[in-house]
């Protein structure tokens, strides 16, 4: 599968690779330059893959109170949530955000690209309350504008300021582009906008974007400036095998709720306790942690990664995994990185802060 930018990204270079079946850029200049143009100016990111699944109707806020973690029917229009779809295990299967178009009537849900399908038919399987449910995701691009100097960009664009939204909150805008959907929403902690458009618009965007100074950044740098933050990545972090509260993500999680689906599981770990919890690592010696190195404590194995990398900014290993809930932050233990265990220190991410001077 292509997203409607692939021939923007063949013209600019871009080194393609597979990614859940779409060919997506996962570097144009490289993964350090791209990230540190995020953190420092300005990056853009081919999100199109990203699903888009509208839930209209009266019955809406019903159907997505039970389907969702998040209490829906407070939310005002232009508001924007994180929240999830459960299984009747607690287990997770997607993380998305959603966003009311119109309360009590239109909401959309941005889900993983690789997860869009399988959010689709589970949502139609579960509605019992007759809400309609359409998936836009073929129409819709996605272009993600990051970094400090994104907003300066926008305004120079066609004049929308984006300093007048407040953080997860979004407005309509008419272009030259189309009507565009601009969200103060993002995947790298450095700022910036989520813009929604018509299919068609999106290689006309993404290249003023370009023009005006934005870098083009893919797939790595992406996942470089998430894991900077400690954004869980669905399929690495978080799973239908792991519950929001294991993975730390309780926030979006409104158990005062009477009822969605797979509470009552979460209910019993708060009853008997967490055995596991996702933290931070940051390795005190040199090495690259990666996606199943297992954590020793004490002599004995003590957790797994789940996500690792070379933090660009830091310039050492940081990761997420899953460790003994007896582990705590600033506990000093052994990484196991290609049998050589490699001291890490558990530390509360974000491992940087969003933005670094130029």
């Amino acid at each position: 599968m292509r997203t409607p930018l692939f021939e923007e990204h063949v013209k600019l270079g871009a080194r393609i690779v597979d990614f859940h079946g779409w060919e997506m850029p996962v570097w144009y200049a490289g993964i350090k330059e791209e990230h540190l143009a995020v953190r420092s100016a300005a990056g853009v990111f081919d999100a199109s893959h990203m699903g888009e699944i509208y839930v209209t109707g009266k019955e809406s806020v019903p159907f997505l109170e039970r389907a969702l973690t998040r209490d829906i029917s407070p939310m005002p229009k232009g508001r924007v949530l994180y929240g999830f779809l459960l299984n009747k295990g607690g287990g997770i299967i997607d993380d998305l955000t959603v966003y009311c178009i119109e309360p009590d009537s239109e909401y959309m849900l941005c889900v993983n690209a690789s997860n869009t399908e399988k959010d689709f038919e589970w949502l139609c399987s579960n509605n019992r309350e007759g809400a309609r449910i359409e998936n836009r995701s073929d129409e819709t691009a996605l272009v993600a504008l990051q970094g400090p100097d994104g907003a300066s960009i926008l305004k120079d664009a066609f004049g929308f300021d984006l300093d007048r939204l407040k953080r997860y909150t979004f407005a309509f805008e008419d272009t030259r582009y189309g009507r565009l959907l601009i969200s103060k929403t993002g995947y790298t902690g450095a700022g910036g906008a989520e813009i929604f458009l018509e299919s068609a618009h999106a290689p006309a965007l993404w290249s003023e974007l370009i023009e005006r100074g934005a870098v083009p950044c893919g797939l790595g740098a992406r996942d470089t400036l998430r894991l900077e933050m400690g954004y869980p990545l669905h399929g690495n972090d978080i799973d239908e095998s792991t519950t929001p509260l294991e993975a730390g993500l309780d926030f979006a999680v409104d158990m005062a709720k009477p009822e969605f689906i797979g509470k009552e599981v979460l209910q019993e770990q708060l009853r008997s306790g967490l055995t596991r919890r996702l933290r931070g690592l940051v390795l005190k010696e040199r090495g690259v942690p990666r996606q199943g190195c297992i954590c020793v404590k004490d002599g004995r194995e003590a957790g797994v990664v789940t996500s690792g990398s070379i933090s660009p900014v830091l310039g050492t290993g940081i990761a997420l995994a899953y460790l003994e809930s007896s582990v705590q932050e600033n506990d000093v233990l052994d990484v196991m990185v290609r049998s050589k265990p490699l001291k890490a220190i558990v530390k509360r991410p974000p491992f940087v802060s969003g933005t670094i001077s130029k």
